[in-house]
């Protein structure tokens, strides 16, 4: 098929097959090692904490203040009032919890570690950091057994069985949302793929702006700053640009054929859908009028739209699919 789209820039598509395509499937169930960290995550989320004063142990809960510096220099953010953390669950940089085993609360340390090399703040990445720490509170953690009490405790369940029957079955739903996603993520790649298209570079350089954007977002959300983010990874945007160009022209193909094929299938999306979508998306709000000062409906609206409408046409390449 030939689509011109009437709307500039001008594309031309000429879709390849998208119906019959062959996907390998993969098989779904739980390891008794998934289900066994879950039961355990959960008795840990609903353990008792009892305030001591006994010298910190790994399974405790504490909260510490620390400052850390390079050299002479204070690492920006690098200071913390009443940390929390359970020691021995590696959430903190490496050895850091092991020195603070053994402390009493009101007691002061100070130690040196050396980051790792790839640690995600390259601020710190491979530097000899110090460490000046206080412990302010030591708490033991009474984590409940694994028996029909706990199960009852938790008010759906008059079992340790219906608790892993329930768990495992949430479990196997998780991996077939991801197993679906990745069945159409295959299908639509593979006819993006074969498709004939042209289309003008700036479609790509958009998606490359985007891309960026994006990538700036999760850095920032982590609390670093890009720019110097940037630097520590000893790239430039127009670096970034050159190394994900092939992916935001794969983007770019998807997208068009997400809508050719949405053209050619008559593939439509009423406006109850897309209320409905939105309404459901806008529940934390209070009111309209709170959204309305945070977001702007009419893209959400076109944006809800388009999602909609490519949920729509993945779904007709899975079902038309033959999956193996």
């Amino acid at each position: 098929m030939e689509n011109r789209q009437n709307s500039q820039p001008k594309i031309l598509v000429r879709l390849a097959n998208y119906k019959g395509l062959r996907v390998k499937g993969e098989e779904l169930k739980v390891e008794n090692a998934e289900l066994d960290a879950s039961l355990e995550y959960l008795r840990k989320s609903r353990a008792k904490v009892v305030t001591v004063n006994k010298p910190a142990k790994m399974g405790d809960r504490v909260e510490v203040d620390f400052e850390i510096r390079h050299g002479d220099v204070k690492i920006e953010d690098g200071t913390s009032k009443n940390h929390p953390l359970i020691l021995g669950e590696g959430r903190f940089l490496p050895g850091f919890e092991e020195n603070l085993e053994g402390m009493l609360a009101g007691e002061e340390k100070t130690f040196s570690l050396q980051a790792p090399k790839n640690w995600p703040d390259k601020r710190i990445a491979d530097k000899n950091l110090n460490f000046k720490v206080k412990m302010n509170l030591v708490q033991e953690r009474e984590i409940p057994e694994l028996n029909d009490d706990f199960a009852k405790s938790l008010g759906h369940f008059d079992s340790v069985q219906e608790l892993k029957a329930s768990i495992n079955s949430g479990i196997l739903e998780e991996k077939r949302i991801k197993e679906d996603q990745r069945i159409k993520i295959a299908l639509i790649e593979q006819v993006a793929e074969n498709s004939q298209i042209e289309f003008p570079e700036e479609l790509v350089l958009e998606e490359l702006e985007r891309m960026i954007e994006e990538f700036k977002f999760s850095i920032t959300a982590f609390g670093l700053e890009f720019e110097l983010y940037l630097k520590e990874i000893g790239k430039t945007i127009e670096e970034l640009k050159k190394d994900w160009k092939k992916e935001a022209e794969k983007r770019v193909r998807i997208a068009i054929c997400l809508q050719a094929i949405a053209e050619k299938e008559q593939i439509n999306v009423s406006e109850d859908e897309v209320t409905e979508r939105i309404n459901e998306n806008l529940k934390h709000y209070y009111s309209i009028e709170e959204a309305k000062r945070d977001i702007d409906l009419e893209k959400l609206k076109n944006y809800t739209k388009e999602v909609l409408r490519n949920e729509k046409v993945l779904g007709l390449l899975k079902k038309e699919a033959i999956i193996l």
